[in-house]
């Protein structure tokens, strides 16, 4: 009988056992549609103007958090400014790092872009150079620059204003090549614009985590160019060259230029030589240096083109808009001359155009995805670690509540 008494305990503890794992109450993940075996939701996910698509998701499913799973990798959208604000500002220790990049990353070769590289120490490092040559005081030394590239642009856009995207295209070149590189841009047919064209398109076809399914399964990155559906391994590799040339051309003008004794004042030629006077350089550093210059190059092209092209776009849908916008620089130039940068305070109606103009059509209306550190709460769902997390900034943008 005795010899029972530890067999019963152990079945009693069983039962206890099973019966919390019953009552266990599972974590309650944000809604979303429901998905399918293994695969979850791979087949949900937009892939055209899906900022337009998850703010329909928000009103199907009554909640400003959407989940999505994607073959075993929760996604959260975040249709909510103030969510957003919360999870990536106030918990940004949480969700400061990024996600892989299979696509863009590993197969195209962009993994030197600090935008896209995951939070730690080589990540900080480059940051530190940006902030360096980019805080406010040290944007002052490009404004000569900054305001010849515009007059530049005026006259082309006077001479041919159908091909205005092309100006804006040229007249960005001009700044950042100028500034990061001392390269002076060819007035047509620059090599440089050129190829940076190219690749930011390769990026933004790539950039942002869910059009190629290699993003979502990793292994897929394995598979043979000629294998049946791997297009987009031979693409990779096609963009790959785009990339590559984009991040080495430019700083091998500079290498030259130092070579040959006519360098021209730069941040390149600046740094550099800052590094050697101070016994600093190291071929580290300057891959760091030229990882940082690659990608202002990359994210200030595309920038200025985007906002500018959308500032132009409202202007001429908005007519009344722009009459109103002429007559306040007007009032400040006296209509003789052309406004600078010290009237910039005195016409505040123009930034807030700019403004209203960037808001209207954000540069990126899915912001670069997030990956969490760490599992979370947030308004009582559940949000895993290793979450890939996605603001939708168009949507944020144009939330009533905060633009009326």
């Amino acid at each position: 009988m005795g010899s029972l008494l530890p067999l019963d305990f152990v079945a009693f503890a069983l039962a206890i056992y099973l019966l919390a794992q019953i009552l266990r109450r599972k974590p309650r993940l944000p809604p979303g549609p429901p998905g399918y075996p293994i695969v979850g939701n791979i087949f949900d996910i937009p892939r055209n103007e899906g900022f337009i698509v998850y703010k329909e998701m928000s009103r199907v499913y009554d909640s400003e958090i959407l989940h999505f799973n994607m073959a075993g990798t929760s996604v959260i959208v975040i249709n909510s400014f103030n969510i957003a604000c919360e999870l990536f500002e106030k918990r940004s220790s949480i969700y400061s790092d990024r996600p892989r990049f299979p696509m863009l990353n590993e197969l195209m070769g962009f993994d030197w872009h600090f935008g896209f590289m995951p939070y730690g120490d080589s990540w900080r490092d480059h940051r530190k150079l940006f902030h360096q040559e980019f805080q406010p005081p040290a944007t002052l030394h490009h404004r000569p620059n900054e305001l010849l590239a515009t007059r530049h642009f005026l006259g082309k856009l006077l001479r041919s204003p159908s091909d205005f995207e092309r100006h804006l295209r040229h007249m960005a070149g001009m700044i950042i090549l100028s500034a990061a590189y001392g390269i002076n841009v060819q007035p047509q047919d620059d090599p440089y614009v050129a190829i940076s064209e190219k690749a930011l398109h390769a990026v933004s076809c790539a950039g942002n985590n869910t059009d190629y399914l290699v993003d979502q399964l990793p292994f897929l990155k394995y598979v043979p160019e000629w294998f049946p559906g791997a297009g987009f391994k031979r693409q990779a590799r096609e963009w790959r060259e785009t990339i590559s040339a984009m991040h080495q051309l430019p700083m091998d003008f500079v290498r030259h230029s130092i070579a040959n004794g006519n360098a021209k004042d730069c941040i390149a030629t600046r740094v550099l030589e800052s590094m050697h006077e101070d016994g600093s350089y190291s071929p580290e550093k300057e891959r760091l240096l030229q990882n940082v210059l690659a990608a202002i190059y990359a994210a200030g092209a595309d920038t200025t083109v985007s906002t500018l092209g959308s500032f132009i776009l409202a202007m001429v849908l908005n007519p009344e808009i722009q009459k109103k916008g002429q007559a306040a620089v007007d009032e400040v130039t006296g209509g003789i001359r052309l406004p600078d940068f010290s009237d910039h305070h005195s016409i505040p109606y123009i930034d807030a155009m700019v403004k209203e103009a960037l808001r209207w059509k954000p540069v990126l209306p899915l912001a670069v995805p997030h990956l969490s550190t760490t599992d979370d709460e947030y308004g009582g769902y559940f949000i895993p670690k290793g979450s890939v997390v996605i603001g939708n900034s168009w949507y944020d943008v144009r939330f009533a509540l905060h633009y009326t």
